[in-house]
């Protein structure tokens, strides 16, 4: 089977000629310096002839309009009666001119809402926001508070990109934070209940506590799952559920002004990573902490620090039997430290966090965030005061370098703020890092190695191997996809309510006998059968309860499934539906496009996977410079640990994080 990874870049194909036949498009500029996001012309709610607007930042936005008996001068005059106005001025744009992903968003832009729809599509302030009735939050009476919706977005790479934004009443302005932009500089809304949609209000409806607006209480983020596929209504309420639903509809609605489709690559490079492998390095962190032993300093010194410091001690030593773990005054040279104190807030000027420690090696834990979730706490101050170590000792511990086999040197290289950090790593995994400035007067390698930091901060990082290649490391706007419409139509298909009477299912699952050799599951399937009321209605869920072990459920669905198209459960899980299905968004994946660049992405362990990805697996572009081979498919493995973020793989090669930590801490 040929793996390939689906990406977020949009393919599209326009029939420019039926466009402008049914279609007007207009842009318009401001002679200000830029346009307000909650200005009141870009909800032009009262003109049907408008279908659409488009505005991101800056000096423009567009309009897109029924072709019929529309002309430029009415479009302006819909314009004028809105505050702010008189700034503007209109040029109507011919499509074929237009930037590709101007005019698409115009047409998604303008999408009607199918009636009985679990979503609602909103052309809002010129964006498209879209939500579920089930990301509602309400009051204990019942009334709406917060509301979390989608924004569609295809980016200026024509690539579709879904944000999660929450609007919240103003019933709880108390609780949000304001900054510059004062509660009266934003748009409000209500839901018009008939058929759920969002509008933009009158004045006269202008600070009534129901009105909504796109800011959450405090310093919430919305948080809407990227993928489930535990069953249909959940995968509905996902992100990947949304886009299903999104296509069909852009399809349905549009197919005869162009058609889109999401680029694939084929034959990717993809590296597996089991999770025995992930155990070795915490055995490996269990190993360099018996070396050193851990001091614990209390400078909380409340009623119960003490009592807490001393279970923690305990705890550690649990998961590290024989772990010298305990509780002193100040901080140790010889022993690796955990420091409880308060979070930054509680002492303004005078931060601990800045306190020099000298050679020291320190892990700070606060009284007010640790305790919210101890195990991945726990595991994270392990293997941050192992990486810390190694920082003071040069050398890597965590892993063993020399499983990966390199034979000579290899240079990481990051910018923060305008600093420059590099880490030489030699093959026995002994290691030089150190901080570098710009030298205009003593000219070095590592001058040459500044100058393909960015300024526009997108290159994330620089690799060099012994002989002189250079790649550098830059984020993209591009993420992985699962190949979301096999897997909405199997979780559609089944959700289907299907009813028969027990003769039939004895019917159907008599086939499933004839199909098989296996004398266990021929005896439990006449069991089955034998408890089967003829003339009694069973739906799908009642036989498939029935059904006793994974190797006689999966033959049964599909046995089923082939006979009558009647699905009883999708099994999506095991190896060959994850390759088939969900190829980058799982392990480590690598692509190249051409002798100079090529793309990476590193998802969640396939291995075991659960039924949910919280986010999506962001694809980053790998550049050869200078007449540089490509070498980072070298540096894969390096990726296949999760002591970066406990539980999962590291997005980029593990040695950057050396260098994060090292910034830290100088």
């Amino acid at each position: 089977m040929t793996q390939k990874i689906t990406t977020n870049e949009l393919k599209a194909t326009f029939d420019y000629e039926a466009i402008q036949e049914n279609y007007r498009f207009y842009q318009l500029e401001t002679s200000e310096k830029f346009i307000k996001s909650g200005a009141a012309f870009l909800d032009l709610v009262e003109d049907s002839f408008v279908r659409s607007i488009v505005f991101a930042s800056g000096k423009k936005f567009y309009l897109m309009t029924t072709a019929k008996d529309v002309e430029k001068r009415m479009v302006f005059q819909a314009v004028q009666k809105y505050e702010g106005s008189e700034h503007l001025s209109i040029k109507e744009l011919n499509a074929e001119n237009m930037d590709k992903h101007i005019l698409l968003q115009l047409f998604f832009n303008s999408l009607s809402n199918p009636e009985h729809d679990a979503y609602s599509y909103n052309n809002l302030t010129g964006k498209l926001l879209c939500y579920n009735s089930a990301w509602q939050k309400k009051d204990s009476d019942g009334n709406m508070i917060q509301l979390d919706c989608i924004e569609v977005k295809v980016t200026k790479e024509m690539c579709l990109q879904l944000s999660a934004h929450r609007m919240t009443a103003l019933s709880q302005k108390s609780r949000m934070q304001f900054g510059k932009r004062k509660i009266h500089d934003y748009p409000q809304y209500e839901i018009a209940y008939h058929h759920h949609t969002l509008k933009r209000v009158s004045k006269e409806k202008l600070n009534k506590p129901t009105n909504l607006i796109q800011k959450p209480i405090g310093n919430e983020k919305s948080s809407i799952t990227f993928f489930d596929f535990s069953d249909y209504d959940k995968f509905t309420c996902s992100k990947n559920g949304v886009l299903y639903n999104f296509m069909n509809l852009v399809e349905k609605q549009f197919s005869g002004y162009f058609s889109i489709e999401f680029l694939t690559y084929e034959n990717p490079k993809i590296l597996s990573v089991k999770k025995t492998e992930l155990k070795l390095s915490k055995e490996m962190v269990q190993k360099q902490l018996l070396k050193t032993g851990i001091n614990v300093i209390d400078e909380v010194q409340s009623s119960t620090s003490n009592s807490f410091l001393q279970d923690l001690c305990q705890e550690l030593q649990n998961r590290i039997p024989g772990l010298d773990c305990s509780i002193g005054k100040r901080l140790s040279k010889r022993k690796v430290n955990i420091r409880y104190i308060h979070d930054k807030d509680y002492y303004g000027e005078d931060d601990p966090y800045k306190a020099s420690t000298g050679e020291v090696v320190v892990q700070h834990i606060t009284e007010e965030n640790f305790q919210h979730d101890v195990n991945t706490s726990v595991e994270t101050i392990l293997k941050e005061l192992v990486i810390k170590n190694d920082l003071k000792q040069g050398k890597i511990s965590l892993v063993d370098w020399r499983k990966y086999e390199f034979d000579s040197d290899w240079i990481f290289g990051i910018e923060i703020d305008e600093e420059y950090y590099f880490m030489k790593i030699h093959p026995d995994g002994t290691f030089d890092v150190e901080k570098m400035q710009y030298d205009l007067f003593n000219a070095s390698e590592y001058n040459r190695y500044m100058d393909y930091f960015s300024a526009d901060g997108s290159v994330e990082g620089l690799v060099k191997d012994a002989v002189g290649n250079i790649n550098i490391i830059k984020k993209t706007t591009m993420h992985t996809l699962p190949e979301m419409t096999e897997i909405g139509d199997a979780l559609k298909k089944a959700s289907e309510t299907k009813k028969f009477y027990g003769e039939e299912w004895t019917r159907l699952l008599r086939i499933a006998v004839l199909k098989t050799d296996n004398q266990k599951v021929i005896d439990k399937l006449e069991e089955i059968i034998s408890t089967l009321q003829a003339k009694k209605q069973y739906d799908k869920k009642d036989i498939f309860k029935l059904l006793k072990g994974d190797t006689i459920k999966k033959f049964v669905v599909d046995s089923i499934f082939e006979d009558e198209g009647i699905l009883l459960f999708a099994y999506l899980r095991n190896k060959e539906k994850r390759e088939k299905y969900f190829s980058g968004v799982i392990d480590i994946n690598y692509f190249q496009k051409n002798d100079t660049t090529a793309h990476f992405c590193v998802g969640k362990i396939g291995e075991g996977m659960k039924e949910k990805l919280e986010r999506a697996s962001v694809i980053r572009e790998v550049q050869a410079e200078d007449d540089s081979k490509l070498i980072f498919e070298e540096l894969l493995p390096l990726m296949g640990v999760d002591f970066v973020k406990l539980g999962m793989l590291t997005v980029i090669p593990f040695p950057f994080k050396y260098l994060r930590e090292y910034a830290r801490t100088i």
